[in-house]
């Protein structure tokens, strides 16, 4: 009996053990992989000296996108487009250590930037400038809820922000606003895995969303993380911003 026990113990430790080699590998080869996607899409790019300023530079990628990756209401500019996704690998948990580990593993949050094709229940919601999104950090109920995007523009919150766009008709971006509008009131899933139905956390309502129209933004079928959307063969940065010294660097599709 005790022998067995010993062997019983011995095959899940080596089981664990290689969760762990498993799960850290695929964690740096995710990091590995956004920090080449960003600099590629950087690489690309052409300062625009005519539109620049001292605060804020911009860098142009020449393509064939139809819709824009970013809108401006005077000297302010939004990231993203309607059905966007905008993240940031930066966590806003815990000390500097808890953040930095968050960050390294999972990443730090995601918005789903709303249109306005008003075919859901809902009070009228403002295109471009505002998102659905799931924080876990409000108190009360921490349920996902309609948030403006201009906590998304300064470095007052995130210094490096990704605009992530999925290549879809018309017809399918209807509808995944309109999947994504209807997990509004959603309860925060601080499991990350379990009741997955009723639940939502920041990624997951990109997940849930694209679902609908048969986009996989989660290959693994675990948890969606930030670096699964980032990773995801589905999805290419369209946008692209940082901050350096105080200066903003906006790097876009156009």
């Amino acid at each position: 009996m005790k022998r067995k026990f010993k062997i019983a113990l011995i095959i899940l430790r080596s089981i664990l053990l290689f969760i762990l080699i498993w799960g850290g590998t695929i964690t740096i080869v995710k990091n590995i992989h956004k920090v080449a996607l960003v600099e590629d899409f950087k690489s690309k790019a052409v300062y625009e000296e005519d539109i620049s300023t001292a605060s804020t530079k911009f860098y142009k990628i020449s393509s064939d996108e139809v819709n824009p990756t970013f809108s401006k209401s005077g000297k302010t500019v939004y990231p993203g487009y309607e059905s966007d996704i905008l993240v940031t690998t930066e966590a806003l948990v815990g000390p500097e250590v808890v953040r930095g580990t968050v960050s390294f593993l999972v990443g730090g949050h995601a918005a789903y930037i709303n249109g306005n094709y008003g075919d859901y229940k809902l009070p009228y919601i403002s295109a471009n400038t505002t998102s659905i999104e799931a924080t876990g950090l409000n108190e009360g109920e921490n349920l996902s809820a309609i948030f403006s995007t201009d906590y998304w523009i300064d470095d007052n919150t995130y210094k490096e922000v990704i605009g992530l766009r999925v290549k879809m008709t018309d017809e399918q971006r209807r509808e995944v606003n309109s999947v994504a509008a209807s997990l509004v009131g959603d309860p925060y899933n601080f499991s990350f895995v379990f009741d997955t139905i009723n639940n939502s956390y920041c990624s997951d309502i990109m997940s849930k969303a694209y679902r609908k129209v048969g986009i996989n933004l989660n290959k693994d079928g675990f948890a969606t993380t930030i670096f699964d959307l980032i990773c995801s063969s589905d999805c290419y940065i369209s946008y692209y911003h940082v901050y350096k010294d105080g200066v903003k660097h906006i790097y876009y599709l156009g």
